[in-house]
């Protein structure tokens, strides 16, 4: 459940995720992925200036994080409206917490700070879906039918690289989002999770990039080491 906090009429939820597609426990590497929603129950439009976050693993080693805005926005929210974002954390250890507070300001010109809940980033908890498919899988397109590979993956919709489709919904953005190599083209696509589809059996993938990005062997493609930096 995600854990949530309520001050100035300003709700705050938090959820994680663990990212083991980009972690490496045998180098003390956990990466989590986590989700805030901050929703504005107050009769005033507000704007989110500054954040503070206060992050301690299993270790007990602190690190505290403060800066502009959030991922690079400073968003301003109206009335009733709910501002969804997803950001990242890195951890020596396989468990932690993290909590802090936002700075506002509203439309009035009165500043606050708003606490963000403590939440947990656990290997074992998965809070909101992860994505359903990895790096090296192929996949089905539903609608274009064309098959394609997986290089990489964004928990969210975050490039600005041509999308494989005219019809862009916005409900697409807050789930992940693969890059695909489309077999027997030399194209790589963005492509929404919703689209895709899981194939079954050994299936040969016809691209320039495959040998750049991937060894295979028995009949499965392994990212190479050194593509992933």
């Amino acid at each position: 459940m995600p854990s949530i906090a309520t001050s100035s009429d300003i709700e705050v939820k938090a959820a994680s995720i663990y990212l083991d597609d980009y972690s490496v426990p045998a180098n003390n590497n956990f990466l989590f992925c986590y989700k805030i929603e901050i929703q504005n129950k107050s009769p005033v439009e507000v704007q989110l200036l500054n954040r503070y976050w206060l992050i301690i693993d299993s270790d007990s080693d602190k690190s505290e994080v403060s800066g502009e805005g959030v991922v690079g926005k400073k968003p301003t929210i109206a009335p009733g409206e709910t501002h969804v974002y997803f950001s990242f954390s890195n951890l020596k250890t396989n468990f932690g917490t993290m909590e802090g507070s936002y700075g506002f300001i509203d439309q009035e010109g009165n500043s606050f700070n708003v606490e963000i809940p403590r939440f947990y980033l656990s290997i074992n908890l998965n809070e909101f879906p992860k994505n359903r498919f990895n790096k090296g899988q192929i996949l089905k397109h539903q609608e274009e039918n064309y098959y394609g590979l997986v290089v990489d993956f964004d928990m969210y919709f975050l490039s600005n690289a041509d999308l494989d489709t005219t019809k862009f919904d916005k409900s697409f953005v807050n789930k992940p989002w693969y890059y695909v190599l489309v077999h027997d083209t030399d194209l790589m696509l963005y492509v929404p999770e919703d689209f895709m589809l899981q194939t079954e059996g050994d299936f040969t993938i016809n691209h320039p990039l495959v040998d750049v990005f991937f060894d295979k062997k028995n009949g499965h493609y392994a990212r190479k080491a050194n593509s992933d930096e």
